[in-house]
């Protein structure tokens, strides 16, 4: 696997500085590299004060590497209307959606990676230039097919049902582990 050394900074491109050692010398390159955006959208708001500092916790962190935020779309499902609510949800959700992102939908079908696969992942957006990456966390109802039908990718984080709000902390320590696994930072020990 190649290995990029990220520089904290805005969208766009961004100088890179990759330190190699050859034959006992340490020599020094610059590279150019895309900065993504990455957004995480989720439909509903947050009940329990532990996960939201845990959240904005590690939005924090992420932002150390990448310009990362979070956009929450009103859960619409009310007892009885299940569809109509979902169809409401997915128009909010696809409103917030450019033509170029890269969408990744959490959903418990979808395909498991370990850390070091989601790191090489992200590995490969950004130096493919993807120029934003949004994550999209379904409310308590899931997600409708509309949203499942443009997703680029849909990644499971277990067989286990997760609550769609516990996901969410669980998805942004994830991506903060991938982005210090990308930096050979200590934070991950395999």
């Amino acid at each position: 696997m190649k290995s990029i050394y990220i520089i904290p900074g805005k969208a766009g491109i961004a100088p890179i500085r990759n330190y190699r050692v050859r034959k006992g010398k340490l020599s020094i390159f610059e590279a150019y590299v895309y900065v993504m955006k990455t957004e995480f959208l989720f439909v509903g708001k947050l009940t329990t004060n532990y996960l939201k500092e845990g959240i904005e916790l590690y939005l924090s962190r992420i932002n150390h590497y990448l310009p990362a935020s979070i956009t929450v779309v009103s859960s619409a499902v009310t007892p009885g209307k299940k569809e109509y609510g979902l169809k409401k949800e997915s128009e909010a959700i696809m409103k917030k959606i450019a033509a170029n992102d890269f969408v990744v939908l959490l959903d418990e079908r979808g395909k498991e990676y370990n850390s070091v696969q989601l790191s090489m992942l992200m590995n490969k957006f950004m130096v493919n230039g993807v120029s934003k990456i949004v994550f999209i966390v379904g409310g308590p109802y899931g997600i409708s097919e509309t949203i499942s039908a443009r997703a680029n990718l849909i990644l499971s984080f277990s067989k286990f049902t997760l609550t769609h709000e516990m996901i969410r902390l669980f998805l942004l320590e994830q991506v903060y582990r991938a982005m210090s696994i990308l930096s050979h930072e200590p934070y991950h020990h395999s």
